[in-house]
């Protein structure tokens, strides 16, 4: 389940954040978020073969993807996988965005995220959620929260 936080720096923004169990439980756990959506996927990879990957990529290209910031363990892998499932001839106000944030603390990934990640022009009428989804980790979830929402930065809906 994600909980639903608003932006009071940037009016028509919210935040859905959440944790899931595993990465098939990603696709389902949208279902509240806008039309088009910028994602934040906090994983440890490793141990995920690359066919989950490209299946979790075409679902959330499917569902409406605009960009895509991915943390954690072998991320910049699934950063690749995801690639692969792009269209190739994507024209350029709907060209899905990738970031990978290998290296960096959960924190400065979270501050690009918020700051740096904006959608393709065509995206941008019915992209209005930045989710942020955190794969077995409740830990993630809660430094998630801090870092997108805290105590200046919005409120539950």
């Amino acid at each position: 389940m994600l909980h639903v936080y608003s932006d009071n720096r940037t009016a028509a923004r919210r935040y859905l954040i959440g944790t899931v169990s595993s990465l098939y439980d990603v696709p389902s756990a949208l279902e509240p978020a806008s039309p088009h959506y910028l994602l934040f996927l906090a994983l440890d990879a490793a141990s995920v073969d690359d066919k989950s990957l490209r299946s979790l990529a075409r679902a959330l290209i499917d569902r409406g993807i605009a960009y895509l910031c991915v943390w954690g363990n072998d991320c910049s892998r699934v950063h690749d996988q995801f690639d692969l499932e792009r269209d190739p001839n994507e024209p350029d106000g709907r060209v899905v965005m990738t970031t990978w944030h290998v290296g960096e603390p959960i924190s400065e990934a979270l501050w690009f995220f918020a700051n740096c990640a904006f959608p393709a022009d065509d995206f941008a009428p019915d992209c209005t959620d930045w989710v942020a989804i955190s794969v077995a980790n409740q830990d993630w979830e809660q430094e998630i929260t801090g870092e997108l929402v805290g105590d200046n930065q919005g409120f539950p809906l």
